[in-house]
């Protein structure tokens, strides 16, 4: 059976790579489309960093019977805020929207660590905070967030719509992966390598997808979101009312 140590240096290596290959994709892109890439190139940059930490024991603390990862706590601090900031500025959404999906993913990471650590009573009440913040994100996404999505043109209304879709079920399938974890569903190995594949699907796997399809991003001035700023154009003015088939 290959080491767990083995499994996060090649983990450590395929984000560092992927964080290159996205760079040099970065540079190829136009200007205005780059803003919506940031987030998701520093998401895997940031993991090559924090999982290289973890592997040399950097930032390990033991906490009782428990151990505390901080680097990997501070990588899903970083990353999935990111991530699903990016969801929601594809939707056009205000400062105060963005905002909310900074601060909920945030708030489920500290939750989920403090569950795993504590247990008992405390424990359960951050579990319940893990699966209420995704059922939060998700009314969210399928109401107040698509209610505005749908004015979009039909292009950036449709990455949108495939962006929530994906994060939502990544997430969701790594939440249920996390919790079977904690209840000791799976051993220590088996938790670590889904963890790692799990959390690179997500990373990678959602900036490959953003940056396929970037392209789809047009200003539309229409709406208070901070990266949208420029008059409507009537091509876009035209394209506001179909919705993407399947929603």
């Amino acid at each position: 059976m290959i080491e767990l140590s083995t499994v996060y240096a090649v983990a450590a290596a395929g984000y560092a790579l992927a964080a290159l290959g996205l760079v040099a994709w970065l540079r190829r892109l136009p200007r205005d489309r780059r803003t919506y890439c940031y987030p998701a190139v520093a998401a895997v940059g940031v993991s090559a960093v924090t999982t290289a930490l973890s592997l040399a024991g950097v930032g390990v603390v033991a906490l009782g019977g428990a151990s505390l990862d901080i680097p990997s706590v501070l990588d899903d601090l970083i990353a999935y805020p990111l991530l699903w900031a990016v969801a929601a500025l594809l939707a056009d959404e205000s400062r105060r929207t963005v905002g909310v999906f900074v601060a909920v993913p945030a708030v489920q990471v500290v939750a989920f660590n403090v569950a795993s650590v504590v247990g008992g009573a405390v424990g359960i009440v951050g579990i319940l905070v893990v699966i209420g913040g995704h059922v939060l994100l998700a009314y969210l996404l399928f109401g107040p967030v698509w209610e505005r999505a749908r004015r979009l043109p039909d292009r950036r209304r449709l990455l949108h719509w495939k962006a929530r879709n994906l994060l939502l079920f990544l997430i969701g399938m790594l939440i249920v992966f996390a919790l079977l974890g904690v209840a000791g569903v799976f051993d220590t190995y088996v938790s670590g390598v889904l963890g790692e594949y799990v959390g690179a699907l997500i990373r990678v796997g959602f900036a490959g997808f953003l940056f396929a399809n970037v392209d789809a991003v047009v200003a539309t001035g229409e709406g208070s979101g901070p990266l949208d700023r420029l008059s409507p154009s009537d091509g876009d003015a035209a394209a506001v009312d179909g919705t993407p088939s399947g929603d």
